[in-house]
């Protein structure tokens, strides 16, 4: 089922489709797009590329209080807080940062045991992905198989025809936007669909990568790669498919509450141990850590990379520092483990 509506009515299909829960839309916030609820008069922002931080939060948030404690005599009585459970709409994905919720959903939901958090917000979420008419020079997700024209797991697919929004349900989640949308989609001929524009390549050898990894783990490379990262964290947060958090308690011996939070593997006391010990004591086994797991360990684990190309630590670093230039580095011979 394929239906369409002018740029001049955007407006209108936000107020509507917003009636029915949260809608969230890239929108600008500064000099930043960001996914954020509509609200009456926010202007999204779908003629940017890439959202400057990625829809994962519309799913695993900066930080969540989810759950909150209080003492009743000698007992401790528990409740769970802030967990919406009603529905939502993301829309405007990109193709990379769907495959970058498929991704998480591997790591969340996958396994055992499986993120009743995350899971919820899943589940009640309608995906949908909006074709790149031109990519970023930054975007390499072509490397990774990606076709930034299209999204197999989104619910809806959508694609600009000039000035007229196009869009394809694929799911009967979908075909319930259409519904709710009523009279302000207008029946569309199936046309002629977005052809994948070119991404850039970067000549990266993925080829085998995560198996030669593995003998690369002492490589004289990690010593010249790291030694510009300022350990800002920046890479971890504006990725689409990091998912490390952090878990404190907060209050008294009376009552208090527990939340979780963005935590990054880039800084120093991520693995500080209790006892004093940390296991990655510089900034070069932290920096190590991050490009091998999402080169080797993650397809190790679930059979797929975890980039998705989106091009956000080329664009974000401050001394470019990212994983092109790490794979790239690592394309030299082999040194033998010690």
């Amino acid at each position: 089922m394929i239906k369409s509506i002018n740029k001049a009515g955007l407006d209108r299909l936000w107020e509507r489709l917003a009636a029915a829960g949260p809608l969230y839309l890239p929108v600008k916030e500064g000099p930043a797009v960001l996914f954020r609820p509509w609200a009456e008069g926010a202007a999204a922002a779908l003629d940017v590329t890439q959202a400057t931080v990625s829809p994962k939060e519309i799913f695993f948030p900066r930080d969540e209080t989810y759950l909150k404690f209080r003492r009743e005599g000698e007992k401790l009585a528990l409740a769970e807080s802030g967990t919406p459970a009603g529905p939502a709409i993301a829309f405007g994905l990109r193709s990379c940062d769907l495959r970058a919720v498929e991704l998480l959903d591997l790591v969340f939901r996958g396994q055992e045991p499986a993120d009743a958090l995350y899971g919820r917000r899943r589940e009640n979420t309608m995906l949908v992905a909006l074709a790149c008419g031109q990519p970023d020079p930054s975007c390499f997700c072509g490397a990774f198989g990606i076709n930034p024209a299209d999204a197999p797991g989104a619910d809806v697919m959508a694609w600009w025809d000039g000035d007229v929004l196009v869009m394809e349900a694929r799911t009967a989640r979908g075909e319930a936007l259409f519904a709710a949308a009523g009279e302000l989609l207008q029946e569309s001929a199936a046309g002629s669909k977005p052809l994948a524009p070119a991404t850039a390549e970067f000549g990266l050898p993925l080829e085998d990568l995560p198996e030669r990894l593995k003998s690369r783990f002492y490589d004289p490379a990690w010593d010249r790669l790291y030694r510009g990262c300022l350990a800002c964290g920046g890479c971890t947060y504006f990725c689409p498919t990091c998912h490390c958090f952090d878990v404190q308690d907060y209050g008294s011996q009376e009552r208090g509450e527990r939340f979780r939070c963005w935590d990054s593997c880039m800084f120093g006391r991520f693995t500080l141990m209790a006892g004093g010990h940390n296991p990655r004591p510089t900034q070069k086994e932290r920096v190590r850590n991050r490009f091998l797991h999402k080169l080797q360990y993650f397809p190790e684990n679930f059979g797929r990379f975890a980039c998705v190309g989106c091009g956000r630590c080329l664009r974000s670093c401050p001394v470019n520092l990212d994983i092109v230039q790490a794979i790239r580095a690592l394309g030299g011979e082999t040194v033998e483990q010690r």
